[in-house]
Formats: structure tokens, C-alpha cells, sequence
């Protein structure tokens, strides 16, 4: 990893982090001040290891199967879209869409499979979302945490929302791809998404 994407990534990270805890905790923008005001440094850290657990590993796990497949893989954070996910977090909601992972130089010898890594690629970062929002939910289950909680329902959150089926997120590409295997994967959050509701 070469300077500009881990300084990419570090960026969209602390971004991240902001609006996830603007979000969760109230702040919202007719009342900025106010609500910052009551924010610590102690929450800011907690949300900067969830946020590093959920989405670094979510844009890793691109990373990873590309760089397995063949390809040159690196993380390009998207500045208008940090913007727009911290914005939107003081609106009540969250549009994350921080940035991507670039493949380029594939070593593939036909169409059917590029389209197949690029399933595959596609597809890793939800499916890492919902592995790790498995898993701590079921920690929760056992320790009864308040912070494992919040960090189940950033990775499933994240899982439902990359997995929509529009351009330029990771469900588009997978929709296209393999439909069925795009339900599969989509119902599987959704579950995760209604047991969390109600745990």
C-alpha cells in the first residue's frame, strides 16, 4: 500500500467516523453546536475502531480478491462523497459512499471471466459487512455490549446499503453479474438487518 492510498483510506476513515457519530448520537444540523458540545473524545475513538472494523475491512476484503484474481487494486477516496455521507448524517440519515476500489491490469482470458471476478470483487466487501455483522451480533448475545451493538448495526447497515442494486455501489455490479446470487446475499442481510430490530 503506497502513501496516497493509505492517506485515501485514513481520510475516509476519520470522514466516516464523524458522520457515523453525528448520526448515532443526535447531531443534527439545526443544532450543530449544541449537540457537539456534548460529544468527548472518548466517543470519537469508539467510533473510529468501529468504523475502522466495518468499512476498512469492507474496502480490504475489494482489495484483497482483486489483488488474488490478478489485478492492481488500490483504494481512491471520493472527497465529494466523504462530503456528502458527513452532510447527510446531520439530515438523520447517511449516504456513504466514501471513495472505491480501482482494478485495473486484470490477467483474465475472456469476458465471462472478468464479469466473474468482477462478481467476485464486487461482492466481498458486503459479504465481509455481513460475516462481521453475524458475529458480533452474536457477541452481543453473550456480553450484552452496547458498543458491539453499534458496530453490528454500522456492518449490516453497510451490507444493505452497498448491496442495492444501483450503480455505482457493489449491488449493481453483482445484480448484473448473478441475480440469484444477488438475492441470496441481499435476503441474508435483510435477516441479519430484522433480527437486529428486534434482538
Amino acid at each position: 500500500m503506497d502513501n496516497t492510498e493509505l492517506k485515501d483510506l485514513v481520510i475516509s476513515w476519520f470522514a466516516l467516523s464523524l458522520a457515523f457519530m453525528f448520526l448515532f448520537t443526535g447531531v443534527r444540523f439545526g443544532s450543530f453546536f449544541e449537540g457537539v458540545s456534548k460529544l468527548s473524545f472518548d466517543l470519537l475513538f469508539v467510533f473510529l475502531f468501529i468504523v475502522a472494523v466495518s468499512f476498512i475491512t469492507h474496502e480490504l476484503a475489494h482489495r484483497q480478491v482483486a489483488k488474488k484474481l490478478g489485478f492492481n487494486a488500490k483504494f481512491e477516496m471520493w472527497p465529494t462523497g466523504l462530503l456528502i455521507a458527513v452532510v447527510s448524517s446531520l439530515f438523520g440519515i447517511i449516504f456513504a459512499a466514501p471513495g472505491a476500489v480501482v482494478i485495473s491490469a486484470g490477467i483474465v482470458n475472456s469476458r465471462r471471466n472478468l464479469e466473474e471476478a468482477s462478481f467476485k470483487i464486487s461482492a466481498a466487501g458486503p459479504i465481509a459487512n455481513i460475516v462481521l455483522g453475524a458475529i458480533l451480533l452474536y457477541s452481543v448475545f453473550i456480553f450484552g455490549s452496547p458498543e458491539l451493538f453499534l458496530a453490528a448495526q454500522i456492518n449490516i447497515w453497510l451490507a444493505l446499503f452497498n448491496l442495492l442494486p444501483f450503480p455505482p455501489l457493489d449491488g449493481s455490479k453483482i445484480f448484473q453479474h448473478n441475480p440469484k446470487a444477488w438475492v441470496f446475499i441481499f435476503l441474508i442481510a435483510v435477516g441479519l438487518f430484522g433480527f437486529m430490530i428486534y434482538f
